[in-house]
């Protein structure tokens, strides 16, 4: 997707201040696109620290506040960027919440969250990226955090699980309506990566299994065929494939980075 003119290509990254997003942000930003890195205000200084290290490879950089599930934060994040930057050319919407939760603990309120943050907000930046890129005319990419948990179902993981298939069917959505403007939409589903997020889970679910922190990780890479856990920038080269120009005639997938946890 980048450009060979002056007019450089452009990408916004969500819950860009660390783990999976800020290793988006930097392989981005080393593929030559100028990047908008969004993320919530709480995470102001490392969203700063990202800005730094993504000018210093040599592209723009504007860090701006998003909650994705608040449409005029989204709209806003995409108008910033279209005045900063110039343009949007490439969407990630990779923020989202991952809590563990026994099935009949489930509160309601929980779910809710959940897919406030996880689906809604999957489809408002797809929703404010496209309009913005159909008005440009010359197509481009939307990505979208999915999970291995929206292939399959595990267990105390119902709500994330739920919001993880939904964001399939969104961005299955928007690849079937969008083709037209030469706009594609897929998805990445990782495997366990580790990441700030992960160690939260890592560290509910050795609580629920009584075991002490970080073996449940260590069991997880045990099983993978590959001998090991995901790490951010395996996903972040993934998104660069999205992001690209070989990914040119991919839409509507699912594409998984799992190290062979899940066969199909």
């Amino acid at each position: 997707m980048v450009s060979t003119d002056s007019q450089k290509k452009v990408a916004i990254i969500t819950g860009a201040a660390q783990g999976i997003g800020r290793a988006i942000a930097l392989r981005l930003a080393q593929d030559g696109f100028d990047i908008c890195i969004a993320d919530l205000p709480s995470s102001q200084a490392l969203l700063d620290k990202v800005a730094g290290e993504i000018k210093d490879i040599g592209v723009r950089a504007l860090a701006v506040h998003v909650d994705v599930s608040a449409e005029k934060d989204v709209y806003g994040m995409v108008d910033k960027t279209v005045e900063i930057l110039g343009r949007v050319d490439v969407m990630v919407a990779n923020a989202g919440i991952a809590p563990v939760v026994p099935f009949l603990e489930l509160k309601v309120e929980t779910l809710d969250k959940v897919y406030a943050v996880n689906v809604r907000g999957v489809l408002l930046c797809y929703q404010a990226a496209a309009k913005q890129m159909i008005k440009q005319g010359e197509g481009g990419r939307l990505v979208g955090a999915c999970s291995m948990s929206g292939l399959r179902t595990g267990p105390n993981m119902s709500a994330y699980c739920a919001s993880k298939f939904a964001v399939r069917a969104i961005n299955q959505g928007a690849a079937l309506e969008f083709g037209k403007y030469n706009i594609t939409a897929n998805v990445y589903c990782p495997t366990v990566v580790e990441t700030e997020m992960w160690e939260k889970i890592d560290s509910q679910m050795a609580d629920m299994k009584g075991m002490v922190k970080g073996e449940y990780t260590e069991k997880r890479a045990s099983l993978n065929p590959l001998g090991r856990n995901a790490k951010p920038e395996d996903i972040a080269s993934m998104v660069s494939f999205l992001a690209g120009k070989d990914s040119s005639f991919v839409t509507g997938q699912a594409m998984q980075v799992t190290g062979g946890d899940w066969l199909s």
